[in-house]
């Protein structure tokens, strides 16, 4: 698996609300296993966040207040987050020993918008948001070898 600059492009230009160019590079990806890379890449990115928001100390209400504020946000279209798996996608970020999700959609769905909202609730400038993603890269690197 490779984690390569396209991959931190669109990540980018996804966190930037940059739709168009997100789509621009997705069509010239004609390789699925190639997005295996940006999968990788958004589940680093979560965790980095994810902990910088909650940690060093957290609890369940934290997390599920959190949720359904997000949820709350997502109210025109709620069948985008399932709540359960947002919830235990949080948990296991922050080092609770959970069950997976049986649904790898909903799973990389959560993901992606959790690290959406926060990324926002972290008040991330441009600087901060490259930073993460940079360590993000680091981290899948360390996790899958050089390849990654």
């Amino acid at each position: 698996m490779t984690v390569n600059d396209t991959h931190l492009f669109m990540l980018r230009a996804h966190l930037g609300g940059e739709d168009e160019a997100v789509r621009r590079t997705y069509a010239r990806i004609t390789d699925p296993i190639a997005m295996c890379g940006l999968a990788e890449l958004v589940f680093q990115a979560f965790l980095i966040a994810a902990r910088r928001k909650f940690s060093p100390t957290w609890n369940h209400a934290q997390v599920i207040s959190f949720v359904a504020r997000l949820r709350a946000a997502l109210c025109e279209r709620p069948e985008l987050l399932d709540p359960i798996t947002a919830e235990l996608e949080l948990c296991r970020a922050l080092g609770e020993d959970v069950n997976a999700s049986p649904d790898v959609g909903a799973t990389a769905t959560a993901r992606l918008i959790l690290l959406d909202a926060l990324i926002e609730s972290l008040n991330l400038d441009d600087e901060a948001i490259w930073d993460l993603l940079l360590q993000a890269r680091k981290n899948a690197l360390r996790h899958y070898g050089e390849n990654a």
